[in-house]
């Protein structure tokens, strides 16, 4: 009977390693300016629509108010 072992290939997880490198080095990274714009953005939007979250969360309270 033949026996199931894995053979690992020598170099295999450095190879990774060093594609995972040549890679990063493709990525086109935003400037610092850019991440401070759209971190703005979304903090803004996020504000904006909690604010209109709330705002019906507080109306459908004051409706709910008048049913019992």
């Amino acid at each position: 009977m033949a026996e199931n072992t894995k053979v690992k290939k020598p170099g295999k997880i450095a190879s990774f390693f060093r594609d995972l490198k040549t890679e990063f080095k493709r990525i086109s990274w935003p400037s610092f300016k850019q991440v401070v714009n759209n971190t703005g953005i979304v903090l803004a939007f996020v504000i904006i629509l909690a604010l209109f979250i709330a705002l019906v969360d507080f109306a459908f309270t004051y409706l709910l108010t008048f049913i019992k």
